[in-house]
């Protein structure tokens, strides 16, 4: 997951991971957020603002021409940080394949 990834933030608090998130690219048209979460406790303290705004910040995510992102409960969140809908476009889902061997999930004709 990380290796994949173009930008990976932490905030740390002591030895405690307090939040997180990474970022994919293509350098160039599309970059996406993804994995944002901070501790629940310490929310609305302006630690998701900052893991955001760093990864915005990155080469390879500042370059894309888009950057997208889905969220099933913050959208108040990221609206204040300059997101919005994206109208004209659905988000689409292909469940992969879970080896029942290992419990991974891998897309058909796919690597991993």
């Amino acid at each position: 997951m990380l290796l994949g990834s173009q930008a990976v933030v932490s905030v740390w608090c002591g030895q405690r991971l307090v939040g997180f998130g990474r970022a994919t690219s293509d350098g160039i048209y599309r970059a996406v957020l993804w994995d944002v979460v901070v501790d629940s406790q310490l929310q609305g303290l302006g630690i998701g603002r900052l893991v955001v705004e760093a990864l915005l910040e990155f080469p390879a995510v500042a370059r894309a021409e888009r950057i997208y992102l889905m969220t099933t409960n913050s959208e108040g969140f990221y609206e204040k940080l300059g997101f919005g809908h994206v109208l004209e476009q659905r988000l689409m889902l292909r469940e992969g394949i879970t080896d029942s061997d290992t419990g991974h999930r891998s897309v058909p004709g796919g690597h991993g």
